[in-house]
């Protein structure tokens, strides 16, 4: 009789497993589609980002602001607890959040999806600065195997009323000025003889005109060093390619493009009958140093809006979270007078609260785990 008790016992747990197997995918679906961002919550997460603090900022700050921005974001997403933190990456987040977002029923989506658009944007920024800074790494490196003597200086900002330029590196030897520019392309490229640069990959894509781009950047040079009638010095243009995996046709007269390991015998070739003393190179290196103007400006990507479409899908998902987990735990205690789940099934009840991030949820689903371990537990002692 007492082994009937427990068979009827095991068989009880085994359609309420079977039920809230089924009805546990459903229930942020039918109670969480119209939810919105908690406003005070919102600001909260908003409030604990520090980084882009200023109104403006020099391109040589933009980096670590954009490191910092992402690393704030993975530590907000992750409650600063996840092992492998320093090696997460905002990719790593939208798959998270992803993932999380479709367990709790795609509450998030609208939000989710502006999250991901302004993501897409700063991952491009951090793309281009790291490749620019690697690239301009490599040409100054070889700068140093110049023979001739030479003064070298690097990024240099020059402004002209609304033209403002910055000139990757300027080269100045007895025979010539060589202003650089760097390029870091993983693709080929053309330049046609107009000076319009293409790149191509599986679309030819127009870039820019390298040409005029090369001439603004010269008249800058000139107009600076018309102070002291030095304006008509030598001066060539060179734009260097630090990939040599790709192919370089250059079809415009006005421009010499060379890979990076060309550049120094490029320098050192140049042919000129006057050849500039030691006190010259010294003020022309002075001049273009005077001219310099180095200014910041807002950071292009809308941070502000960003960090509101991060804080307000998490917002969400800690909410929906939340009342998952309340609604697992109310389906759980449908069975009465069974000790032992109500005490699992409620012992999670809360565990992802505003203030602690989004990894409870994993807790959450371990929960469910532990609970049909011990139905099939109970069931095997029945038997």
């Amino acid at each position: 009789m007492k082994v009937e008790t427990d068979k009827s016992y095991g068989s009880k747990i085994i359609q309420f497993k079977n039920e809230t197997e089924r009805n546990l995918s459903d229930v942020s679906v039918d109670k969480f589609k119209s939810m919105h961002a908690d406003t005070d919550r919102v600001k909260e997460i908003i409030a604990s980002m520090k980084s882009f603090g200023k109104e403006k900022y020099h391109k040589s700050e933009l980096l670590t602001e954009m490191f910092a921005l992402q690393q704030e974001i993975v530590g907000l997403t992750f409650n600063n607890d996840h092992a492998a933190m320093a090696e997460l990456r905002i990719w790593d987040v939208e798959n998270y959040l992803d993932q999380l977002n479709q367990d709790c029923g795609n509450v998030a989506d609208e939000e989710l999806k502006k999250f991901k658009d302004g993501s897409y944007q700063l991952c491009n920024r951090i793309k281009a600065e790291i490749s620019g800074k690697r690239g301009e790494e490599k040409a100054f490196h070889s700068l140093q195997f110049i023979r001739s003597k030479n003064r070298i200086l690097k990024n240099v900002e020059l402004v002209d009323g609304n033209l403002r330029t910055e000139l990757d590196a300027i080269v100045i030897t007895p025979k010539v000025i060589t202003i650089i520019e760097v390029k870091n392309t993983g693709k080929n490229v053309f330049i046609d003889e107009n000076g319009d640069y293409f790149r191509n990959g599986e679309y030819i894509k127009w870039d820019c005109n390298i040409a005029e781009k090369m001439m603004d950047k010269e008249r800058l040079v000139r107009k600076a060093l018309r102070k002291e009638h030095m304006d008509g010095i030598q001066i060539r243009n060179v734009v260097v390619f630090t990939n040599k995996k790709v192919e370089i046709q250059n079809k415009c007269s006005s421009i010499r493009a060379c890979f990076v390991s060309q550049l120094p015998c490029i320098i050192d070739g140049v042919k000129n009958e006057v050849t500039y003393s030691d006190e010259e190179i010294d003020k022309i290196e002075s001049l273009i140093s005077a001219a310099e103007n180095k200014e910041s400006y807002p950071f292009d990507l809308d941070v502000e809006q960003y960090k509101h479409d991060f804080a307000s899908v998490m917002a969400i998902l800690e909410e929906a979270s939340t009342k998952k987990q309340d609604a697992e735990c109310e389906q759980t205690a449908t069975v009465n007078g069974e000790d032992d789940f109500n005490i699992l099934s409620c012992a999670n009840k809360g565990i992802v609260s505003n203030n602690e991030g989004l990894l409870g949820g994993v807790v959450a689903v371990a929960a469910v785990a532990i609970v049909s371990a011990l139905a099939i537990g109970v069931i095997k002692k029945a038997i």
